[in-house]
């Protein structure tokens, strides 16, 4: 790209710059602290976040008492003029003086650059120069100054016309071996003139005036490059190395190497030179802070979503079907059956999916001869269930401990369970045993209502063959559906990005096999599980920000192409990640992720079971800390993450649906009552996917978005009753309803006391906000604002 490098930045700490000048535009830019910055005509004075530009050509100087964070910007004029057909152009910018939604505006561009600087991949770089020529176009169209105008002749800081047309052709020329005649034949004059004229108005020789602009140069080269002296020489158009050192002896009375080399010892020895990574350590602490949003006027564009409320249906709501909770042996735990308790009549679940009931944790040993078995602990199981009135859902395979995971690593694809499902198949007389103790206990009309499942293979552990898998699925279904015929018995967990091509044969052959499933069930987590990813030590997170559904349509696809007779759609687990120390987890991005996810595949499948319940499922020695990147929706302490808000706004949907946008789904009672649900999703850019899951800190997820904007969106309900209706706005944002940031606020403190941990619970609220509006013509009108990775639950109900 030929104006790729149009925009360089750099950092300081430097608190004095001596008088000085250079052909690019500089844009000076006060992070923290303040600075005075000199002109030969004035002085003006900057505070932390605001800015001044500096033309071209235009000498200027800058100090300060006090510590000070520097962020400069400076646009190549070459370029820009190049761009502009040629022509000279000057700006007035200074926002310490000024205020309007264009400084606001360019506030937030040079914000962004910063914010983006130091990135070196393809993404990225895209990113950065778009807004490299988003910053150019605001300064060419709102702070561009033209001939004519007061402030002209003072921002060109060489008022007289021919000595700057003489000094923009030596700025623009230095690296080549101009001549005064080659000038003066530009400017139609005799070079006898010339050299009088620029002797008389610049106080020295053509020639002493260009090495001047070239030393400029030169001398930035040898401070801030490790070009060799002849190549900074010949760059900055010195003809040869001894020219180079005659001319820089002359003004800094030392060679351009001795120069180098003390400026080097002066600079190690005091302040910390531009970019150097101590700065840059500070500079991205200060962003992380600091974070900017858009202007209003940036952020103006409303989502307009019309909705007809007489146009309704009955609301599907197939999230609170099925929760997951974890192994067998969990459900014997007191603090998990509390959650799941809690939980279940909370947000209604119907469905508590487990597995390894087949395992020594709940005394049941099962080997290819000889199992043995004691019914007691399943028996307290699945008593529990009952007693709470929810129905189980069991998985019959086997997953192992190494489900619970910090990062998604190449060993994932090694766990061989072959023999394990084997095992299954090899031990009909232990399945019959089983499943006539269940039907004895709980009766055939309640275990005819229950579900099992059995996975072809768990998402992290290597493919079972087929064949093995069908005579296990076989075993299961003959036995179980001759004791309890109505029981449903489904199958595979396929996950559509490691099995897609090979699943219409599977589902061809299954058609031929003796015993159907009631159901599909598919896992999604949006992993790109290649081997050659995982190996390079790349993060394998796929960047589909709709991974979701683009796995959903696809089985569906499939299975219509197939002819496949099951028609029930199981979604048995999702999430974000499969990393249960991912601090996304515990703040409002999985909040934001579930809704947006649920609204947009609202209707397309059968169940869709979230993973996972609580915490408490991914304890291990490393998770002291009250939050530590769990995929539950409450903390191991019982605190309510902003992921059970999700949930609990989902919830609140009334019977009728009347229909869905991009960010919000409308209901209502069929009458005068509505409710929205709604969501600012964020997806990840760039920076997410060079980092382990592991290894993000709570102060980093801003910078991990694609950006951090709000939007406004607008609910145009048509025919409703004309009158005044009141409007409850539940909000769970960065501020209300996150544990995360109350738990900052606590400064991450880990040893709280059971009233310190009763107050979270009760802090952690969404917040409420009330007004009225009025329906007029039959259309009520309802506006509301979300900041990025906000949800919103909004009641609308028509006073009497």
């Amino acid at each position: 790209m030929k104006y790729e490098n149009i925009v360089k930045c750099q950092f300081s700490t430097k608190t004095e710059r001596e008088m000085h000048f250079h052909q690019d535009i500089e844009i000076l830019y006060v992070l923290d602290g303040s600075l005075e910055v000199e002109y030969e005509d004035g002085t003006h004075f900057l505070n932390t976040d605001q800015f001044i530009l500096v033309n071209s050509n235009v000498r200027h100087a800058y100090h300060t008492e006090g510590e000070l964070l520097l962020g400069s910007l400076f646009i190549d004029y070459t370029m820009l003029t190049e761009i502009f057909g040629g022509e000279h152009l000057f700006f007035w910018c200074n926002s310490a003086e000024e205020r309007s939604e264009s400084y606001d505006k360019m506030r937030y561009y040079i914000r962004q650059i910063f914010n983006y600087y130091q990135t070196t991949e393809g993404q990225g770089i895209a990113l950065k120069n778009s807004i490299y020529y988003q910053l150019i176009y605001l300064i060419t169209t709102d702070f561009i100054v033209k001939k004519g105008m007061k402030q002209y002749d003072s921002l060109r800081g060489i008022q007289d016309e021919r000595m700057n047309e003489i000094m923009s052709y030596i700025m623009s020329n230095y690296r080549e071996p101009i001549t005064l005649k080659g000038l003066a034949d530009r400017l139609y004059l005799s070079h006898t003139y010339l050299s009088k004229y620029i002797k008389q108005n610049f106080g020295m020789s053509f020639l002493k005036l260009l090495n001047n602009i070239r030393l400029e140069h030169a001398v930035s080269d040898l401070l801030y490059t490790d070009k060799t002296v002849i190549k900074i020489a010949m760059e900055n158009g010195f003809p040869n190395q001894a020219g180079f050192n005659n001319a820089f002896r002359e003004i800094y009375h030392c060679t351009p190497a001795e120069y180098r080399a003390e400026m080097l010892e002066k600079r190690e020895k005091s302040e910390q030179p531009e970019n150097s990574e101590q700065i840059m350590e500070r500079v991205e602490q200060y962003l992380t802070y600091n974070l900017i949003s858009s202007p209003e006027s940036a952020d103006s564009t409303v989502r307009e979503l019309e909705i007809d409320v007489t146009k309704k249906e009955l609301t599907q709501r197939n999230w609170c079907k099925l929760i997951n909770v974890g192994t067998a042996s969990e459900l014997l735990r007191f603090d998990v059956r509390e959650h799941i308790k809690y939980l279940t009549e909370m947000l209604h679940f119907e469905y508590v999916r487990f597995w390894n009931i087949l395992s020594d944790d709940v005394m049941i040993e099962i080997k290819e001869r000889n199992t043995r078995y004691n019914f007691k602990l399943i028996d307290q199981i699945f008593d529990f269930l009952m007693e709470i009135g929810v129905k189980p859902h069991v998985e019959l395979g086997f997953k192992g401990r190494e489900y619970v995971v910090g990062r998604v690593e190449r060993e994932m694809l090694s766990l061989d369970i072959r023999s394990q499902i084997s095992l299954i198949g090899k031990n009909r007389g232990f399945l019959e045993e089983l499943i006539k103790h269940l039907v004895r206990r709980y009766g055939i009309n309640e275990v005819e209502s229950w579900h099992f499942e059995l996975e072809q293979n768990a998402v992290i552990q290597e493919k079972v063959e087929i064949e093995s898998y069908f005579e296990a699925f076989d075993a299961v279904a003959d036995i179980f559906r001759t004791y309890a015929p109505g029981v449903k018995i489904g199958g595979a967990g396929f996950s559509m990005n490691y099995i897609a091509e090979e699943l219409p044969s599977i589902l061809r052959k299954w058609k031929q096999r003796r015993q159907q499933p009631d159901f599909i069930s598919i896992y999604s987590y949006p992993y790109l599980l290649k081997e050659h990813l995982l190996d390079a030590g790349r993060n394998p997170y796929s960047p589909d920000e709709n991974y979701l559904y683009h796995q959903v349509q696809r089985i569906k696809e499939i299975l219509e192409e197939e002819n496949f007779p099951t028609k029930e759609l199981y979604v048995t687990e999702w999430s974000s990640t499969l990393s249960n120390r991912n601090c996304l987890n515990d703040g409002c991005y999985k909040s934001a992720y579930i809704v947006k996810n649920l609204i947009q595949n609202y209707g397309q499948v059968d169940v869709i079971g979230y993973w996972s319940a609580t915490d408490i499922f991914s304890e291990r020695i490393d998770s002291e800390a009250l939050l530590f990147g769990g995929c539950g929706l409450i903390t191991r302490d019982g605190i309510r993450k902003p992921a059970y808000f999700a949930f609990e706004h989902l919830n609140n949907l009334e019977k009728y649906y009347y229909g869905k946008g991009q960010y919000s789904l409308v209901s209502g009672n069929g009458k005068d009552l509505f409710y929205i649900c709604c969501h600012n999703y964020k997806h990840f850019n760039f920076r997410y996917y060079s980092l382990n899951e592991d290894e993000i800190e709570e102060e980093q997820q801003p910078r991990l978005y694609a950006d951090n904007e709000s939007i406004q969106l607008s609910f145009r309900l048509k025919n409703v009753n004309d009158g005044i209706y009141q409007i409850k706005v539940f909000s769970v944002n960065q501020e209300n309803g996150n544990v995360q940031n109350e738990w900052r606020k606590l400064d991450y403190f880990n040893d709280l006391s059971v009233k310190e941990i009763e107050y979270l619970k009760m802090t952690c609220q969404p917040k409420l906000t009330i007004r009225k509006a009025e329906a007029v013509d039959h259309v009520l009108v309802v506006e509301t604002k979300l900041t990025a990775q906000e949800i919103q639950g909004i009641v609308i109900s028509e006073m009497p």
